[in-house]
């Protein structure tokens, strides 16, 4: 009973998906920017690089989103330390208008993973380290959409509270950016 409940949902569910104005699949590209929280002994920092993304529309306003972002920063207020840090996200992002609308505002809450690939030369040294660790990544903010036309928007904002907790030993509390260009397919 439970598994024809289910099924029944699910197509019902994709049966209306059928029916929406909003286009199925959403592809962005953007430029990222993270103000890195200090942790441990480092002090805050601030990184860059971009993130790509895959946005499927299930209702009008309600969408499943993937991304992937890579950051780096070279140089810590004087510190010779090469970092890069992926993040893989995925979570729901929640229209405030209808997706056929010219401005559309969003808030999303993301979960996933970081990996944090860094390497340097302590001060005194000529040694080089490196390590990596992985752990928790969560992003909670929103995204401002502004359509061009059926198969073009630009994104001037994404922001987001970033929490990282990579080797699982204490939060950090970062701030994330983003702007770029989103792509649509299917259905308009």
């Amino acid at each position: 009973m439970r598994l024809t409940n289910v099924l029944l949902l699910s197509a019902g569910l994709a049966i209306r998906s059928f029916g929406q104005s909003a286009p199925v699949l959403e592809l962005g590209g953007q430029y990222q920017m993270v103000r890195v929280g200090s942790g441990n002994s480092l002090p805050a920092f601030t990184a860059y690089g971009g993130t790509g993304s895959v946005q499927i529309n299930f209702f009008e306003r309600v969408a499943g989103v993937l991304e992937v972002g890579m950051i780096h920063n070279g140089d810590i207020q004087g510190l010779q330390l090469n970092s890069n840090w992926l993040s893989y996200l995925v979570g729901p992002r929640v229209s405030l208008r209808n997706r056929s609308r010219k401005v559309i505002p969003a808030l999303e809450y993301l979960a996933g993973g970081a990996t944090v690939f860094g390497s340097g030369t302590p001060p005194g040294t000529v040694t080089l380290v490196s390590r990596n660790t992985t752990g928790l990544a969560m992003a909670v903010g929103g995204t401002l959409d502004i359509r061009f036309n059926h198969a073009v928007a630009f994104r001037p904002i994404q922001l987001d509270y970033f929490l990282t907790r990579v080797n699982n030993s204490f939060n950090q509390n970062n701030v994330r950016y983003g702007a770029g260009v989103i792509f649509t397919l299917g259905k308009q």
